[in-house]
């Protein structure tokens, strides 16, 4: 019987030119296997600045990074934000798309709309990404935590909450965020969701 499997290409995906200092960060970068369920092609994009790739946000965040002194491990605190709400399901205003390390348990997660993912979706994509374009939850986590401010009486409250309601994500250990408009970009392989359950199980 043929594999259901529909290899896509195996090079690594050639990077935009961006400048020499970005350029050299990302093409002198590790890379990062992840996967993704989905149903259509082009349900690969972000709600918003879709049209904003990987590498530019690389580059504005190196440029943000340079401007505040920030250490490159800390997010800055706007988007971690829109990433911490991202991963709590509020993802209608959100630059991220949703990537994991092992589908397996994103399958059975205790999350039941991360499960019901999982187990619906028509197909599983695999995209080779650079690891600078991936944001863990840790890191956003520690972001938040980092840039919380006990005086901005407009956002401290909420802040916590995220805080704390991200510390009890059951998907935290495997979910992970790509910034970016064109994952399709760095796709390296598709095949049918061996996960997937008939609506009768």
């Amino acid at each position: 019987m043929p594999s259901s499997k529909q290899h896509i290409g195996h090079q690594r995906p050639q990077l935009p030119s961006i400048g020499t200092a970005y350029s050299t960060r990302v093409a002198g970068s590790s890379y990062v296997t992840l996967r993704r369920f989905q149903n259509q092609e082009n349900d690969c994009k972000p709600r918003m600045e879709e049209n904003t790739s990987a590498i530019s946000h690389v580059r504005n965040t190196a440029r943000d990074h340079s401007s505040v002194g920030d250490p490159p491990e800390r997010y800055p605190m706007d988007r971690a934000r829109q990433a911490g709400w991202h991963m709590r399901g509020k993802t209608t205003a959100s630059p991220f798309v949703s990537l994991v390390e092992d589908p397996a348990k994103l399958a059975v997660s205790r999350d039941h709309w991360a499960r019901a993912i999982a187990n619906e979706a028509d197909a599983l994509y695999t995209c080779t990404v650079p690891t600078p374009t991936v944001w863990p939850p840790d890191d956003v986590l520690s972001s938040i935590g980092l840039g919380m401010n006990a005086e901005d009486q407009d956002n401290i409250d909420e802040d916590v909450d995220l805080m704390c309601s991200l510390g009890r994500t059951p998907t935290r250990e495997i979910e992970r965020l790509f910034l970016g408009g064109n994952s399709e970009s760095y796709r390296t392989a598709s095949e049918a969701n061996p996960y997937k359950r008939e609506s009768s199980e």
